[in-house]
């Protein structure tokens, strides 16, 4: 690229000098008449010509370049846009619960409009009836799409849910997941 910057600059250096004086002396030595003025004129209007188009063709280039990382981003972003949205309330559902006096850790998956709560308690801590209705009440007013809350401190459960959420976030689909989900509800209705 510097290689053409100076060639061109060299170009119009030599042009000017022919446009003032009628003559022009190369390198080599050759002299240039002023019956050449047209040809010269010619060049000299396809340089720049040349310069401004290929100049505005880089720009395009580079302005095609960026747009298609900001495509890159949007199909990143947009990638199962249900699923994000699932998993985005699902989060805000579990760190709503951890934040409950006695409860070490919440994982939760929503389902239509049910979540399963499966949460991890202290050793020597016992999920009481009291706790569950506390954790029930402050999910449903935190999410209106929900309906009902299933709250469970089974370790194989929780450890089931937080599978199931962190295949979701590596790009798995939920329709991957519903049969599971399905029978980790059952269950937990039948309890």
């Amino acid at each position: 690229m510097e290689y053409l910057v100076k060639r061109h600059d060299e170009c119009l250096f030599f042009v000017i000098k022919f446009l003032n004086n009628g003559k022009l002396y190369n390198k080599g030595g050759w002299i240039m008449k002023k019956n050449n003025k047209r040809v010269l004129r010619f060049i000299l209007f396809v340089l720049v010509i040349g310069s401004i188009l290929s100049g505005c063709k880089a720009k395009e280039d580079i302005t095609k370049e960026d747009k298609g990382d900001d495509k890159e981003d949007e199909i990143s972003m947009n990638v199962g846009g249900k699923d994000y949205d699932i998993i985005t309330r699902s989060e805000n559902v579990s760190n709503l619960v951890v934040d409950v006096n006695g409860v070490d850790n919440a994982s939760s998956i929503i389902f239509n409009d049910m979540v399963v709560v499966a949460l991890e308690m202290p050793k020597d801590s016992v999920l009481t009836d009291d706790m569950k209705e506390t954790i029930i009440n402050l999910v449903l007013e935190s999410d209106n799409a929900i309906r009902q809350v299933l709250v469970t401190d089974n370790k194989k459960t929780f450890d089931q849910v937080e599978t199931i959420v962190q295949s979701l976030m590596n790009g798995e689909p939920y329709d991957d997941h519903v049969n599971e989900i399905n029978r980790i509800i059952e269950k937990l209705k039948k309890e």
